[in-house]
């Protein structure tokens, strides 16, 4: 499996596209839909994730669904936040979702030729959930490199979040960690060194 990172919108979202063969997967679409969709080129798009409802991670998925007709996949409990059309006001923004979710579940997932087991993360939001291809998760704002998502937003969670956080003690072996923002860490760095994991 292929990964390539594309940073859109303006807080710098972490869009992931992920290949296999002929197939795709995209993770957290934040803006540029044409963009993605000159990227994705022949390439068949299987179905969009969502780690989680915010704002700057969806501007994409309307114009996405529309030109592919794919599977939306989000956590149920970020569903009124996704399609909040006010919930990125104080940033100036404005972006939902406006076309159909399949709800997400915990477990292993089969789409096309991707196999990923789903982890319900709440605390950054109320539906956050994170990714595991293999040895590779996709943690969006729950994990980033040093840090951790913030819990003062709508839906956001210290208590929660912090709970959460215990799921990478549980973890064997080491794992490339693909964060909603910000640069690609470990799982064996982050156990080290970021002070919320302590």
């Amino acid at each position: 499996m292929e990964i390539r990172r594309f940073v859109l919108g303006p807080i710098a979202t972490n869009t992931y596209l992920l290949t296999e063969g002929g197939e795709a997967l995209l993770i957290d679409p934040a803006s540029k839909p044409e963009k993605l969709i000159s990227l994705l080129g022949d390439l068949h798009l299987c179905g969009i994730l969502l780690t989680h409802g915010h704002f700057d991670h969806i501007k994409a998925v309307d114009g996405l669904y529309h030109h592919y007709h794919c599977p939306v996949y989000l956590h149920p409990a970020d569903e009124e936040l996704a399609r909040d059309k006010y919930s990125g006001a104080s940033f100036g923004l404005t972006s939902y979702i406006s076309v159909p979710t399949i709800p997400l579940k915990e477990g292993m997932t089969e789409i096309g030729p991707f196999r990923f087991e789903t982890v319900f993360t709440p605390g950054h939001t109320e539906g956050s959930v994170i990714f595991l291809f293999d040895h590779d998760i996709f943690t969006g704002d729950t994990l980033f490199r040093g840090s951790v998502g913030r819990t003062d937003l709508k839906g956001g969670n210290n208590v929660k979040l912090k709970d959460s956080l215990r799921y990478f003690h549980t973890l064997s072996g080491d794992y490339k960690i693909y964060p909603g923002h910000e640069e690609e860490t470990t799982l064996a760095e982050e156990l080290v060194y970021n002070p919320y994991l302590h």
